[in-house]
Formats: C-alpha cells, structure tokens, sequence
C-alpha cells in the first residue's frame, strides 16, 4: 500500500483514538487527585492531565525499556476503556460526540500536509531516541539535550508504522484550546459581565489568525497553552472575586506550572502569577503538602536531562554536573541568537545587542503583532468620542477594578515578565505569552466598558471579525497542501526512519 495513502487514512482514526485515550487518563487522574478544576468545563484540563499523569508514568518506563509501538499501542487501549467507561455513564452524550467529531475534523485540516519547522530534524531525533532507546542509552548531544517534556509525549503517541501519527499530539492540544476559547467566548452572550470571555476572544482571534500554522507551533506553543489556561483559570475566579474558589485549586495550578517548564523553561516565568495568587489568598490556610507534592512533578524530568546530558536542566551552567563549559556556551549562543545575531558572535555583555536586535527581530515583532493590535483597536476608538469615556478608562488605574484585585499589581508582574524575556531571550516565540498576555491585560478595561455602551455593535464586530478570521484559518491552511507538494514527494517525508531532503523548487 502506497505510504502516503496509508497515512492518510490512519490520520483520522489514530487521531480519534489518542484523543479519547488521554481523555481517558485525565478523568482517571483526577479521580485520584480530587481536583474540581473550574465550573467552565474546559476539555482540555482534562487533557492535559492525562498528559501528566501519562508523562510520569512513562519516564519510569523509560528507565528500563524503549517507548516502542507496543507500547504506544498499549496506553492508547487503555486510555480508551477509561474513557469509554465514562462516556457511558455521561448524561450529555450528544455534546460529547459533537466535540469528538471537531476535534477530529479541525485536527485534520490543521496539521495534515503541515510543513516541517526548522527545528523538526532535532525533534525528530530526540523522538525516535525515545522510540528505540532506555534513558541510559541516550547520549548527549546540544540539541537532543534540550529534552523538552513535549517531545517525549509525542513519542509515547507516535507509532512508527503510520508516520503521520507525529503529528496528532499537538495538533489535538492546538484544536480543544480554539474549541475552548470559543466556548468560553460565547458566555458573553448570555452575560455581559463574564470577561473571561473578553479574554478568550482575544486569544482565539491571535490563535486563528496568528498562530494558524501547524509547522510554526513546534515545543514553544504547547507550553503557552499550558500558561494560558493557567491565565484562564486565575482571572476566572478573580473576576468572580471568588478567593476560596482560587484557593481550592491553588495546587492544581501549581501542578499546571510545573507541566509548563518541564515542556519548555521559558515558561517558568509563570510562576510569578503563582506566586501573586499565594500573596492573595494569605487570608486562608495553604496545603503547603500538596504544594510540596506537586513540586516534586519537575524531579523525574530533571533526572532524564541528568542522565542525558549531566545537567539537571540543559544548557543552565548552575545545574550542570558535567559538561558545563558546553553548557555555558549553549548559553550564550542561545542568548546571541535570541538577541538577533545570527552569526551569533556578539558579544552580549553591553547593550549594543539592542541595535542589532532591532534591525534583525523587531520588524517580525510589527509584522506578527501590528495587525492583531488593529484589529482590536478599531472598536475602541468609539471609546475615545466622549470625555466621560475616557475618564471611565482611569478608574482601572485605581486601587480597585473589575477584578476586585489591584490592576496595577497584574500589570506590574506582566510588564516584569516581559522585560525578563527582553533582556535574556527576546526571540518571538520565546515571548508570545508574556507578549499577548501584556497586550491582552492594557486592552480589557477599553473592552469592557466598550461592551457596557455599545454591547450590540461589539457583538455584531466580533461575529464578522470571527467569521472573517476562521475564513483566513482556512485559507492558510488549504494553500500550505500546494506549498508542501512543491517541496515534497510524499507526506510526512520520511522514509525508513530518515526525514527525506526537500524538493528544489
């Protein structure tokens, strides 16, 4: 059978069975760790934790064995009894299948005949070193080395005879955020006061129009969904002004922090939400055990980057037992390159990196943000008719807002992140969400009291800039097929376990 065709019909019916497998897992994690995550039924909380609880269990496995096709065969069977165990004691039945069948569909036209990233020849290693090899017989290279979480998840649901199957991990993380965000965007309908809708609008809108590229995603989205949900989660109850409901799920927010890092370390900067939130619910008392627990979620992943490369987190020199002038090295080229030397022989000790950063990164910063900002800024320049308007703007400057927290405070620790990722990494996607989350936070109070005066022309405006967003999606998405072809002979373009070179054309 040509392998091409193979893989086409393999996608759908893989993708369908390793969604409802993780499902699975999650329902039985939080069976164990008696979680009520929020009131909002977010689908993928439930993922993500059978994502951990997969990941934990696999990183021992790998201590003795190679994840192999049996295995990957095996965790998606029974994933599947679970879930389908719980799908038949679920009243809502109807919604559930309508919510598979998205999934599905939305995952195919995402990811199939998607582009390879310029960091797939790397990821591509690391996965099959997992599919082949224990932990001890992984040997240290600079890039395998990275060891992000997310790539060991893909091997765990990767399966060598259908290539394309490398594929549906992320795809399906990417496709339940956008059903997500839009559920939750709907709210606002029905209630003009739920500006967590406000905020899964705009993230939807950049999702679609922005992040529409499956080739671009790579292990950098994965852990800004993560943070994201994190986001979610707190301005959820903060909008409320529901502190308790905060507390209840502190340590699960924790436990979504810790999943963020372990995919990708420059997200660790997520953690100084977390730390805020602690400040705020010092009123009540903290399970400082669970906290303790879940901390410990990082240490088997600091042990597999041991093993691997002598370091407890690779390339941080600090962490190092070994290789640690390597490491010091990999610093500074991350850094150089980060801060727009291509070359990356600058010296990045003084602050001439700047010019060269903004010669060489700052035009992609315009071109990715510049639109999405206008976008959102036609609305609300109606704000700006009225003196009483603009006077109403201010009081979100005030000690008290909408979030019955300090806004200033929340901008603050958003404006912190940001000039952290400026001055140590400024590379795109190293700071998309310290990069949204800011422009995300200075836009709601415009937002919100635009809603207030003018709630059916913000409405109508979201309809058609959604619709007309979802239509670009599309057109991305079916043009990216003609760009492959001109670049490849068969998709993936992998034969025998080796990518194959492109096409040149």
């Amino acid at each position: 059978m040509n392998i091409e065709y193979l893989n086409f019909i393999s996608f759908p019916i893989l993708t369908f069975f390793i969604l409802i497998s993780i499902l699975g897992f999650g329902n039985f994690f939080n069976k164990i760790i008696y979680i009520n995550t929020d009131s909002l039924e977010l689908k993928n909380l439930s993922f993500i934790q059978g994502l951990i609880f997969i990941g934990l269990v696999f990183i021992f496995i790998n201590i003795f064995f190679p994840i192999n096709n049996i295995f990957s065969f095996l965790i998606i069977f029974l994933g599947s009894i679970f879930y389908i165990y719980n799908f038949i004691k679920i009243n809502s039945k109807k919604n559930e299948i309508i919510f598979i069948l998205f999934i599905i569909i939305f995952s195919f036209i995402f990811s199939f005949y998607s582009g390879l990233s310029d960091d797939f020849n790397y990821h591509y290693e690391t996965i099959k070193n997992y599919k082949n090899k224990n932990l001890f017989e992984i040997l240290h290279h600079r890039t395998i080395s990275y060891n992000s979480h997310w790539l060991f998840l893909t091997s765990i649901f990767s399966v060598s005879y259908f290539t394309s199957s490398l594929f549906i991990l992320t795809s399906l993380f990417y496709s339940i955020t956008v059903y997500d965000l839009f559920k939750i965007s709907l709210i606002i309908k029905h209630n003009k006061d739920h500006y967590l809708s406000i905020i899964s609008f705009l993230i939807l809108i950049f999702f679609l129009g922005v992040l529409n590229k499956y080739k671009d995603l790579g292990t950098d989205i994965p852990g800004v969904i993560v943070s994201i949900y994190i986001f979610l989660l707190i301005f959820q109850y903060i909008f409320k002004k529901n502190l308790e409901g905060l507390h209840n799920i502190s340590t699960f927010l924790f436990l979504l922090g810790c999943f963020a890092i372990i995919i990708k370390i420059t997200n660790s900067l997520i953690f100084l939400f977390l730390i805020f939130i602690i400040f705020k619910l010092k009123k009540f008392k903290i399970n400082y055990l669970s906290f303790l627990i879940v901390s410990l979620l990082p240490l088997p992943w600091m042990f597999q980057n041991y093993i691997i490369s002598g370091c407890l987190i690779w390339p941080i020199s600090i962490t190092c037992f070994s290789n640690t002038d390597l490491a010091i090295n990999e610093s500074y080229l991350i850094e150089s390159f980060a801060k727009g030397d291509i070359s990356t022989t600058m010296d990045v000790s003084d602050f001439y990196w700047i010019k060269v950063w903004l010669a060489n990164h700052f035009n992609k910063l315009i071109e990715i943000y510049l639109v999405y900002i206008l976008v959102l800024l036609i609305p609300i320049i109606f704000i700006f008719r009225k003196k009483e308007d603009r006077k109403e703007i201010s009081l979100y400057f005030s000690k008290e807002n909408i979030f019955g927290l300090n806004y200033l405070n929340i901008l603050m620790i958003i404006l912190i992140c940001n000039l952290v990722w400026f001055f140590y990494a400024p590379a795109y996607r190293f700071g998309i969400f310290y990069n949204l989350s800011l422009i995300i936070i200075l836009f709601i109070p415009f937002l919100v009291i635009l809603i207030k005066r003018k709630y059916n022309f913000i409405i109508k405006y979201s309809q058609y800039l959604l619709v007309f967003i979802f239509i670009y999606f599309l057109i991305e998405n079916f043009n990216k097929i003609e760009w492959y072809d001109k670049r490849y002979d068969v998709w993936p373009p992998i034969k025998n376990g080796e990518l194959l070179k492109r096409n040149n054309h």
